[in-house]
């Protein structure tokens, strides 16, 4: 396999579109979505008491993210909306951010209404579209990031803003120094694991090995690693076409860590399971992750375990995103897959906009 994997012409072959380039060029991207948020004019906003992230797909990991990392310090409660209903208690004092990467995202252009009928304080971060013309015309600042990525290769894109457009308006601390070993933290990352590192030395692609034929199960602790286990469930989905699953500690210790006992051996013996580790953790939290070794080794495919860098929390969030997305990109490679193209969802999507049929 490691040939496969410091083949140069498989890239060539399966990914005409270029994620490979999108993801060793994720540090760069973070850093100018920081910088065009800062950019960005934003007018005077009243008082607010909540905040509500509007977004589908990889357009709301970045709002996950954002709650997940600042859930301890924010000033106001954060709640992210996957689909087209603001919560009840949306109004005037609450923040509305509308992420779109393309501008056209029915649900959030739902949402975005809704919130302009209750007089909630709005921004947007998206490319354009109908979501930046709305902007346009009701004198909503929006953040324009580039276009042309797919969206869950555009994280730099929606994150970074959104963090920023929080600092900005007062609702957390500032993130100069976060913000900054974040983006060398990434750069370190990216060394170790980028395509020109062969497969023997090459962290990412040695997991994508152990992870080839299996289906990856990936456990994190709670709070704010959920989300970068979930972000590596999408990214193996997506990228690679591959079914995967992510659950948290300790909270799976109390109903899914039964389930490692049946269907039979030779079924489970097909599930992978990858420990997102993090220095942060509850004491109790790394000890219940030791003492799941002795139930799950002898009953899965294998164990992984990837541990975060960094001091600062953002920096070692982002340690193990991009880690992932390294992953997910060799597994692509090793199945053959092109990890660009989504086809299941495009159907979907397709059937969707068809009319009812009437009878």
């Amino acid at each position: 396999m490691d040939r496969i994997l410091d083949d140069r012409s498989i890239p060539e072959k399966i990914d005409p579109t270029g994620m490979l380039n999108w993801i060793e060029t994720f540090d760069a991207q973070c850093r100018q979505g920081v910088e065009i948020a800062r950019r960005t004019e934003l007018p005077p906003f009243g008082m607010i008491r909540n905040a509500v992230v509007c977004g589908m797909g990889g357009s709301a990991i970045g709002g996950d993210l954002l709650r997940a990392y600042v859930s301890a310090r924010a000033l106001a409660p954060i709640e992210v909306v996957r689909g087209y209903d603001l919560p009840r208690y949306a109004g005037p004092e609450t923040l509305v951010v509308a992420s779109s990467y393309s501008g056209n995202t029915e649900e959030t252009l739902s949402t975005y209404a809704a919130a302009r009928e209750r007089g909630a304080a709005i921004a947007a971060i998206t490319t354009g579209g109908t979501l930046a013309e709305q902007c346009a015309r009701d004198g909503v600042p929006a953040i324009i990031t580039p276009g042309g990525y797919s969206p869950r290769a555009a994280l730099g894109y929606s994150f970074m803003p959104l963090l920023v457009l929080f600092e900005r308006l007062g609702l957390i601390e500032d993130q100069s120094a976060p913000l900054e070993e974040t983006l060398s933290q990434l750069n370190r990352t990216k060394e170790r694991n980028c395509f020109d590192s062969p497969a023997e030395n090459n962290p990412a692609k040695q997991t994508a090995k152990e992870l080839y034929g299996s289906i990856p199960i990936i456990y994190a602790g709670q709070n704010a690693f959920e989300p970068v286990a979930a972000r590596w469930r999408a990214q193996i989905n997506e990228n690679a076409k591959t079914f995967a699953h992510n659950a948290v500690v300790p909270e799976m210790n109390h109903n899914e860590i039964l389930g490692w006992k049946n269907p039979k051996p030779s079924i489970l013996k097909k599930l992978h399971v990858v420990y997102l580790l993090d220095s942060g953790y509850n004491p109790q939290t790394l000890k219940r992750f030791d003492v799941m070794r002795g139930i799950l080794d002898p009953a899965a495919h294998g164990v992984s375990v990837i541990q975060s860098e960094g001091e600062e929390l953002l920096a070692r969030m982002f340690s193990v995103i991009h880690y992932g997305d390294y992953v997910s990109y060799y597994l692509s490679m090793l199945y053959k897959e092109d990890p660009t193209p989504i086809p299941a969802i495009d159907f979907l999507k397709a059937e969707l906009a068809r009319p009812a049929a009437s009878g």
